[in-house]
């Protein structure tokens, strides 16, 4: 394994304030903190070099993941995320809607009282029917929303071969 990672900016604006990397692309702006004194980056060229100072196992693992995140934000500044849900009922029609930034879930499984998910700020949510599309430039961000959806509106306490209902993701953020 390497102590030298590279990341590709391609047509991204990257700068470096001392432990702090933006990234600018069509889409958006994301950041991140570098919080390690053992990681250096520089920008060589149209590429981004994330060294580490000293050939360890912990701090290999840390400049990799570091890599694999700028790699991520380069993509969500150019492309975006996106993430799809489906909502599944048997016994009972339940709805949904968005209403602000909270997505409402109503009669599921017959419940009186609506499910409310909140959505955090960077995330566009569609309802269409039963499906729910989740748009960002942050891959952390949309992966997170679409797991507390999944997590937030799932049944408990209840036999899962008989009772199937729930809000599944059917894509990951890619």
């Amino acid at each position: 394994m390497s102590t030298k990672f590279s990341v590709a900016l391609g047509d991204a604006e990257t700068e470096i304030n001392g432990d702090e990397i933006s990234v600018k692309g069509q889409k958006g702006e994301l950041k991140t903190r570098i919080p390690y004194p053992f990681i250096s980056v520089k920008k060589d060229g149209n590429d981004l070099l994330i060294e580490c100072k000293k050939d360890v196992d912990y701090q290999k693992a840390i400049a990799g993941a570091l890599a694999a995140q700028v790699r991520n934000m380069v993509q969500g500044v150019r492309e975006g995320y996106t993430a799809e849900l489906e909502l599944v009922y048997m016994h009972f029609p339940a709805s949904m809607k968005v209403i602000g930034n909270k997505l409402v879930v109503e009669n599921f499984v017959g419940e009186r009282k609506a499910r409310e998910i909140i959505i955090p700020d960077g995330v566009k949510i569609q309802v269409h029917g039963t499906k729910i599309i989740l748009e960002g430039i942050d891959k952390y961000k949309v992966g997170q929303a679409a797991g507390t959806i999944e997590k937030k509106v799932q049944i408990k306490n209840k036999d899962r071969r008989v009772f199937k209902d729930g809000v599944f993701i059917t894509r990951k953020p890619e």
